[in-house]
């Protein structure tokens, strides 16, 4: 129970900031927090897929440092 709680702690803060940092989404759109409490609750699915999505910019910016 632990893990899964940590786990969910720390995909809504990067849900959350992501929600917070886009300009386009009014902060007061309901259907938008959803989706952040839902991703949340649903972690375990959506954590891969965030982290294949950032890897590609990870990858490229410590070859961009080590050249």
């Amino acid at each position: 129970m632990t893990l899964y709680l940590t786990g969910a702690a720390m995909v809504f803060g990067v849900l959350l900031r992501a929600f917070l940092k886009d300009k386009s989404t009014p902060k007061s759109d309901t259907t938008s927090w959803l989706v952040v409490f839902v991703g949340t609750l649903i972690w375990p699915l959506i954590l891969p897929s965030m982290i294949l999505k950032q890897l590609p910019k990870f990858v490229s910016l410590k070859l961009k440092y080590t050249n």
